[in-house]
Formats: structure tokens, sequence, C-alpha cells
């Protein structure tokens, strides 16, 4: 679709019609476009610009612009027309698209129509220009520019756009009519039609000034409004005191008169007072604010080629921190039916997109939200795993305190024996002292004990028998016989009974 346009804009480009002259007609649609366009070699490092149809798209063909390549970075291109734009006679139009993928924190996006004779070589942002128009955004500072070039000064538009923000390309147009009057069009809605350049732009001096030779007369009336005199201030009111003597109060006791002087109640509010104010109304000789009669002013002169240009070529002159921006249809024609032909097919290919944003904007919705619950999910899970570890170490402690305890139990339940091959000093009464002890064990496991103590005692069950027929107390050793009873035998079997048996 795009090709067809070209050939049928290539054929009639710079031919006059009945219905006016197309002077450019450009939709990037085929690769011979750097025939078209020249970059300035003026400033170093500037940004590329190459043919692309963004990420998203109905129609990539018809999506496919001129896009500005990286970030940060000058961009300065331009091409010349086939033939030069007059329109002193004839209504400019000015009408391109722009889509902007990448939200743009500060740079710009609009077209800078060229004088006759231009330097497509050395074009960048101090070149002259006729007319500046597009969007442009950075920081607060959000809005359509209309830039005007009259006798060598730029006027910026005193009416101000903001620009559409978001990602679907967006189409703007500016008309201006041989009558010095102007309209703008942003997709394809009317924001000003044929409304006077004077009212937006001060390029002429004002048309009336105040008469200073004219004053003020001394009865002229200022006052807004007067005291109501029917508001009359109550009797007495003058003598009403604000504040008077609390009558509840009382010297204390302990005042000395002659040493802290004469007692004073503290005053309060008197509750017979009321505040008055005299009230205000209209005052029925006011005549207005004064002003000066308006005089035609001398210096202004109405200037018949105001906005009358020669126009040679359209450029791109941007700073951009995002790049991004896809250029795409720019048209600069007389005839209204062309820039017409391109508003109707920015608007079928604009619903097509719109559907195709909100089918993106929802399958990503639905992709966050999968992804939130998956985050919740997982987060679930560490806080379910993080309550069952607290509650399986408050359950460790709880068995180690119980554990602890039973421990405890068990050595106060442990009898004393005597220690074999240890006695006092004092041999005629030797210490009674533990004999070996076995390991120490918990009163809770007895059946754990019971079972080290057969096994211990496998060997030696016949002697323990005989033994325990013979002692009905312990044997009191001496260190002699206690240090080679214990490298026979380690252990006394009746001991070792004795323990079986009270455990």
């Amino acid at each position: 679709m795009k090709a067809t346009l070209l050939l049928a804009s290539l054929a009639i480009a710079a031919v006059a019609s009945a219905a006016g002259q197309t002077f450019l007609e450009e939709n990037f649609s085929d690769p011979n476009w750097e025939d078209r366009w020249t970059v300035s070699s003026a400033k170093e490092d500037l940004g590329k610009f190459a043919l692309s149809s963004g990420t998203f798209h109905p129609d990539k063909e018809y999506a496919q612009g001129l896009q500005t390549t990286e970030d940060h970075r000058f961009y300065s291109i331009s091409s010349p027309f086939a033939a030069v734009a007059d329109n002193s006679k004839d209504d400019l139009i000015v009408q391109y698209t722009v889509k902007q993928e990448i939200n743009q924190e500060c740079g710009g996006s609009y077209l800078k129509l060229l004088p006759e004779g231009f330097d497509a070589k050395n074009f960048n942002g101090d070149s002259e220009y006729a007319i500046m128009f597009g969007p442009d955004v950075c920081g607060a500072q959000n809005r359509i520019h209309t830039i005007f070039n009259y006798k060598g000064k730029n006027y910026l538009t005193k009416k101000e756009f903001p620009v559409p923000r978001d990602s679907k390309t967006h189409l703007y147009r500016l008309t201006v009519h041989p009558d010095q009057k102007y309209s703008l069009l942003v997709d394809g809605e009317v924001m000003i039609d044929h409304v006077p350049l004077e009212e937006h732009w001060d390029v002429y001096a004002p048309r009336t000034i105040s008469d200073p030779n004219d004053k003020k007369p001394a009865d002229w009336v200022d006052e807004k409004e007067i005291e109501d005199p029917t508001h009359v201030k109550p009797e007495n009111y003058d003598s009403i005191p604000r504040y008077i003597p609390d009558p509840e109060a009382s010297q204390p006791e302990d005042w000395d008169t002659e040493s802290d002087g004469d007692w004073e109640a503290p005053e309060i509010p008197n509750p017979d007072f009321e505040e008055w104010a005299p009230k205000f109304i209209p005052n029925p000789a006011y005549k207005g604010e004064w002003k000066a009669a308006e005089i035609p002013n001398p210096e202004f002169k109405e200037d018949s080629e105001l906005a009358h240009y020669k126009i040679g070529g359209v450029g791109l002159d941007l700073w951009q921190v995002k790049s991004g921006s896809i250029f795409d249809d720019i048209v600069v024609t007389s005839d209204a039916e062309v820039a017409d032909k391109y508003l109707s097919q920015w608007k079928q290919n604009f619903d097509k997109e719109k559907a195709l944003v909100a089918a993106l904007d929802e399958k990503l919705k639905q992709k966050e939200e999968e992804e939130k619950k998956e985050r919740e999910a997982a987060q679930a899970l560490a806080d379910e795993a993080k309550e069952k570890a607290k509650k399986d170490e408050d359950s460790k402690d709880e068995k180690d305190e119980l554990d602890d305890e039973e421990e405890v139990a068990a050595d106060e339940a442990t009898p004393e024996f005597i220690k074999i091959g240890e006695l006092e000093d004092d041999e005629t009464e030797p210490e009674v002292v533990k004999a070996a002890e076995p390991e120490v064990v918990k009163a809770a496991e007895p059946e754990v004990v019971e079972k080290e103590i057969k096994e211990e005692l496998k060997e030696t069950k016949e002697e323990i028998k005989e033994e325990a027929k013979k002692a009905v107390e312990p044997e009191i050793v001496t260190k002699e016989e206690t240090k080679e009873e214990t490298k026979e035998t380690a252990k006394d079997p009746e001991e070792d009974k004795t323990q079986h048996d009270e455990l």
C-alpha cells in the first residue's frame, strides 16, 4: 500500500493542480530514502537514523518509518523540495505522524520548514528556519510547538497544547492560511480553526495603547463597598469591658500585702461583651476600576506578508534523551485532499493499533497477575517453611528442657556406692565411696539401662548368684585388696546387681 502511495506521490510531487500543489510526500517505503535525505555534517557524533516498523504494529509495511536509534544524541537530517513552496496565495499544510514506543524523558519530535537555498550539509540547531512545528517533551514541559520566524526572530506561540503521552502513532497537522490565520489538528481533532496569528503570537506591537494624557476624574469612585449606614454600634458598647475580674477568685491565705502588694483578682472574658464590626454593602456610587482610554498605537504596523514564506525543504533537528521516535508520512502540500488521504489511512491504522495495544496491555496485565500469584505462592511456601522451622525449633527446645529435667531427676535418684581403691587417711574407718559408676542414663529409659546391665552381667551370672547368697551388706575392703580385686574383675558383681535391682 505504501509503495503504491510513493509512486503516486512521485508522480504528482511539485506538479500544480486545480486543488493545489504537493512539495513533499515521504512515507519511507523504499530503501532509497537516503537518496532523498541528507545527514548533516555540522556536528560530530550525531545520532543515526534507520528504517523501522517498531516492536508492535497491525501492519508492518504501513508502520515503517524513519527511527532515531541512539539515546542521548543530537539528530540532524533534511530533505529538499522538488520546487519552492510559496504560501502567499495558498494554504500551506504540514502533516506527519510520530510514534514514541518508549516514554520520552526529554526530547523533541518536531519538524522544521527550511528557507529556499538552505545548506543541507551544514544544517544544525542554529540554522534559520521558517516554521518549527511538532511535539516537544522535557521534564514538566509538554507542548506542541508552533514557532514562526518573523524578520529574523523566532516567535513561540502563547497557546499551549499537550502532547499525547503513549506508545501509539499520533498525527499532527498545521495549516498556515495566506490571510495570516492558522489551524491545528491533532489526531484529526480540530484544536484551532482559522485563528489570527497575532492572537497567539506577539509578532506585532499592540494595536492600541493606554492614552498617556488621560487622567482619572477627581470624582471617580474607586470603593467597591461602603459601611452599611443602618448597622449601628450598640449603646454603651465602648463602656463594656472585654475582660472583668474573676468573681470566683479569692485572695490566697498566705498573701502578704506588705510584701506582695495589693491583691487583684485575675481577669476573665466578659460574658456581656460581644465583638462588633461594621457591615459593608456594595457602593452604589462605584464606577469600576479606572483605566485610561485606549488609543491607536502609532507603533503598530500590520504586515500583509506575515507568515508568507518561500520554503525549500524540511528537516529534523533534534535532541533526544530516549531514542525510538518513528517519523512517517511527512506531507507538505497546499492540497488538503492529499493530507486528508493520509489522515484517513492513519485513522484506519490507529483503530487497529488501539485494539492491538489493548490486547497487549491485557496480555501484560495477565502476565503480571500470574507473576504476582507465583510470587505470592512462593512467599506462602517460604512463610510456611519458616513457620514449620520455628515450630520444630520450639519443639526441640521443649524436648531439650524435658531431657534436662529428666537427667537431673535421674541424677538425684542414683544411689552412692563405695569407690573401690580410694580410702581416707584414717585406715580404721575407710570412706564409703561409689564403686566404678555405670554410664548415667535417663530415668525415662529404663529398658536401655536394663539391657546394658544384662549384657555386662551375662558372663558373671553364676558368680553374682553365689555372692548374693553370702553377702547381705557390701564388704569393706582395704586398699591392697581393692586394687587386687579391681585388676581381676574391674567391677563388683554384687554392686552391679544392686544397681540393676534398684533400677
